[in-house]
């Protein structure tokens, strides 16, 4: 890997590599949470996967401070015009949903030739549509037909609000703050509930009012915060100073993994993982500003092809049971080689879901949007 050696004056000199790791961590997270679950509670494994894994969910907020990072970080030197919009949110959409939607429609698929869920065919239009399947059980409002999609309708709206901001140029992120403090502050403390649990949100009777005010979102706040910090010419050395120290880095970092173990405020709201993701995500880009750390090719590599990952590991699990048990072998359909199994099945699948959907699709669509051919 090449990896920079000297101290990163400019933080826009190179590819931010330590944001891949953590996009790799936040990944396999979430990833062995759900696949742990294929083994019995006698069976190897089973109780330092549930210790070190049962927090899994964390990734999420962890992934969601990332992309509030990154829209700030991409969209840095942006031109702000209606096609530079346009552009904009050409890009994520065709970074998410073609790859979103055909692993979708393949569980959809799959699904059907088992005996689909009444409401199935209204739930998958809705997923794909990017809206939530119900207003009630928040945050994930009836999840979406590929469970993990419901973060996805999360993400959409949040780089909705970007693209709306970004109308407004230079005071593009005092817009976003405002849009922000109207829709997660004003607008609960007039309807009467305002909470930072996610779960514990009022019922407003409609899924996207719901969603836009769920406290969720805070988590995109927090990475936008940071991103903001990053890019700032005069703040990015203050920040990169102070966390070149080793000592201040470890005391973040163990924050993070003490409250990620211990369960202490555990949940997706602000003021728990989103919190503890935060600081994490804080101390990681800023140390390795000042002091560059050479990651493993392959983990960066599974950091680039995460949301593949994301979306591929359920549907690999379930498939991979099934087939099993129609083949007469159920034993084989549960337990540690079957985790295992999964585990290297959904990395597989995920490498070519990369390459193929993400990157060369992605590209071949590109070329047939208006104004998005390169000159």
């Amino acid at each position: 890997m090449n990896q920079e050696t000297k101290p990163v004056s400019n933080p826009f000199e190179s590819k931010i590599n330590s944001i891949q790791v953590l996009r790799a961590a936040a990944a396999l997270t979430v990833t062995i949470y759900h696949l742990k679950d294929v083994i019995g509670k006698a069976e190897p494994f089973k109780q330092e996967l549930d210790y070190f894994f049962n927090s899994g969910p964390s990734g999420v907020a962890l992934f969601f401070v990332i992309s509030g990072f990154i829209m700030v970080y991409i969209t840095k030197h942006s031109t702000f015009s209606l096609r530079s919009v346009y552009k904009f949110m050409a890009r994520r959409f065709i970074r998410i949903w073609p790859t979103y939607a055909i692993i979708t429609l393949i569980y959809f698929v799959f699904q059907s030739r088992i005996g689909l869920q009444p409401g199935a065919f209204k739930s998958l239009i809705l997923s794909l549509l990017f809206i939530p399947v119900t207003h009630t059980d928040p945050p994930f409002y009836g999840y979406a037909f590929l469970p993990v999609g419901w973060t996805l309708n999360y993400e959409i709206y949040f780089y909705a609000l970007v693209a709306i901001s970004m109308f407004f140029s230079r005071f593009r992120w005092y817009v976003f703050f405002v849009i922000v403090i109207i829709t997660l502050i004003i607008l609960p403390l007039t309807l009467g509930y305002m909470t930072l649990e996610t779960q514990r949100t009022a019922d407003y009777g409609n899924g996207y009012l719901n969603m836009i005010m769920n406290p969720i979102i805070w988590n995109f706040v927090y990475g936008v915060i940071i991103g903001l910090i990053y890019t700032n010419e005069k703040l990015f050395p203050i920040f990169a100073s102070v966390f070149s120290k080793v000592w201040l880095v470890f005391m973040f970092v163990s924050l993070a993994l003490w409250q990620y173990w211990s369960g202490f405020f555990g949940g997706l709201g602000p003021s728990q993982w989103g919190l503890g993701s935060s600081l994490l995500f804080t101390a990681f880009i800023f140390y390795n500003a000042r002091r560059p750390i050479q990651f493993p090719d392959w983990l960066v590599k599974i950091g680039d092809m995460s949301f593949s990952v994301y979306l591929v590991h359920l549907p690999v699990v379930v498939i991979l049971g099934n087939l099993f048990k129609r083949l007469g072998y159920p034993v084989y359909s549960t337990g540690t080689s079957m985790f295992f199994l999964s585990l290297f099945m959904t990395l597989v699948l995920s490498y070519l879901s990369y390459q193929f959907l993400e990157l060369r699709l992605s590209s071949y669509l590109k070329q047939w949007l208006p104004f998005m051919k390169k000159r």
